[in-house]
């Protein structure tokens, strides 16, 4: 074992109490199986918005995206961050389309504009193979951060962080989850903006940094890595990355709990408008992060251990604390959400429609056994990952996107769909998006391109072939 900080355990340790104790008071507040899923669908504005940024912003955002920008430089913002932000405020305008609709879950809304209540099972499905995927990111990132700090070896303390977090995501659902992501997304925010002033001052200010990192390689300046990405690639990870904010099953759960339509638009746009200055400011941090390193003679085995690195080899302990409190709130906020919403598509999309008769009672513990299970086998496989955090993020991107985002919206807004077409045009999504992605593409065409462009071919033609012969999707389209 490595030396141990005792500045830094301490704060991890006392972090984790925190916590904790958020989710035994979360669990006195949970009277119903509503309050479990979905905040009694009483959540306001100001904890809606936190909530939300806090779900948000992620391992993949702290420790992979820096790591990004410390292997590729600033094109990260051009692809992927645009991609993102561009769904945010998109989902701005179809927000209150989705909080009328007055659906619980997004295979609800599946279910809704296909006409068909299966479905609910087949979405909930490719739901749980990317809130798991999700899972196993967040594990690894945190997991690979309080390794450094703490010198405990990593397959251990992977099961320590998995444990906490399993225990107070069980205890209250989302009014722990909620509360948590509060405190979590405030401190997050503040910490990386302060992080960012330390560095700014300590390299020089944002011209010097620049320089600095333009002058390791000039390709890390430039918007497109100086050619590594093509134009279709561009595009095609935007739209990736554009259609996650449509189709996680959190974002969906998250509008279905606030409190009326204005509360959804509001929590929205507050959130990015904080993203926004947030993202642009971890670019920053970024490339400053490689810049020091390199300046400090800092190697790294690979991207991931960069931000790690720069708390543990470059910073005073006193910034070191800020920064594990950043990356300990993003990693955890988004964490128990995303194990949150496990819980509820199990219970409400899968085990609801081969158990209609079940009550209250029986979904809540249905809900927090799957809550567990999923937690532990996450765990298990974050002790051996199957690779780097954000190669795990750009692969549930393109299942995500691929599966969903023309046939739902789609069959939201245009009532002449057939829903047959749109079940077969989500499960042919689905299968070639991931399918080419796994194999690098198809002819040199983007993965993303290929199952959407699949989905949106047999949601078509199906269309046509069907018209008359069953219910038609989009039924509130026309409301």
């Amino acid at each position: 074992m490595a030396d141990v900080n005792p500045f830094y355990l301490g704060t991890f340790i006392v972090y984790l109490l925190i916590v904790l104790a958020i989710g035994v008071w979360g669990y006195t507040k949970t009277t119903d199986v509503m309050d479990f899923w979905a905040f009694g669908q009483n959540m306001g504005p100001w904890l809606a918005t936190w909530s939300f940024v806090a779900n948000f912003v992620s391992a993949v955002s702290v420790i992979g995206f820096i790591g990004a920008v410390y292997g590729e430089g600033y094109a990260l913002m051009t692809h992927t961050i645009f991609g993102l932000m561009l769904g945010t405020s998109a989902l701005y305008f179809a927000v209150d389309r989705v909080r009328n609709l007055d659906l619980l879950t997004f295979p609800d809304i599946i279910a809704d504009v296909t006409g068909y209540d299966a479905a609910r099972p087949i979405a909930g499905t490719v739901l749980l193979g990317n809130g798991w995927l999700y899972l196993v990111m967040q594990l690894v990132g945190a997991s690979l951060l309080v390794t450094a700090i703490t010198g405990v070896p990593y397959e251990y303390m992977v099961w320590v962080i998995g444990i906490v977090f399993i225990a107070y995501t069980v205890l209250g659902g989302l009014i722990s989850v909620a509360w948590t992501d509060f405190l979590q997304g405030t401190v997050m925010v503040a910490a990386v903006l302060l992080a960012l002033g330390f560095m700014l001052f300590d390299l020089g200010g944002f011209t010097s940094i620049n320089q600095q990192f333009g002058a390791l390689d000039s390709s890390y300046v430039n918007p497109t890595a100086g050619g590594a990405y093509t134009a279709l690639g561009i595009v095609a990870t935007i739209v990736a990355f554009f259609g996650t904010i449509f189709t996680e099953q959190n974002n969906i759960v998250r509008i279905a709990a606030t409190k009326d339509v204005r509360t959804a638009k509001l929590h929205l746009a507050a959130s990015g408008v904080i993203l926004s200055v947030f993202y642009s400011a971890l670019v920053i941090l970024g490339g400053a992060t490689t810049v020091a390193l390199d300046a400090g003679g800092l190697s790294i085995e690979t991207q991931d251990g960069a931000f790690p690195t720069l708390i543990t080899e470059y910073v005073p302990d006193e910034v070191g604390i800020i920064l594990i409190l950043a990356v300990m709130s993003a990693i955890l906020s988004t964490t128990d959400t995303r194990l949150h919403s496990t819980g509820i598509t199990t219970a409400r999309d899968i085990y609801s429609y081969f158990r209609p008769e079940s009550g209250d009672d029986s979904q809540l513990k249905v809900s927090r056994l799957a809550t567990i299970v999923f937690g532990i086998t996450a765990t298990a496989a974050a002790v051996n990952p199957p690779g780097t955090i954000i190669e795990l993020y750009n692969f549930r991107a393109v299942l995500l996107t691929s599966a969903f985002l023309l046939p739902v919206y789609m069959g939201l807004y245009w009532a002449g769909l057939s829903g047959k077409a749109i079940l077969a045009s989500i499960v042919t999504g689905a299968i070639l998006g991931v399918g080419t992605e796994l194999t690098g593409g198809l002819f040199g065409v983007p993965s993303t391109f290929i199952g959407v462009g699949s989905a949106l071919l047999v949601l078509l033609l199906g269309s046509v072939l069907l018209s008359g012969s069953e219910p038609k999707g989009g039924a509130m389209a026309g409301d």
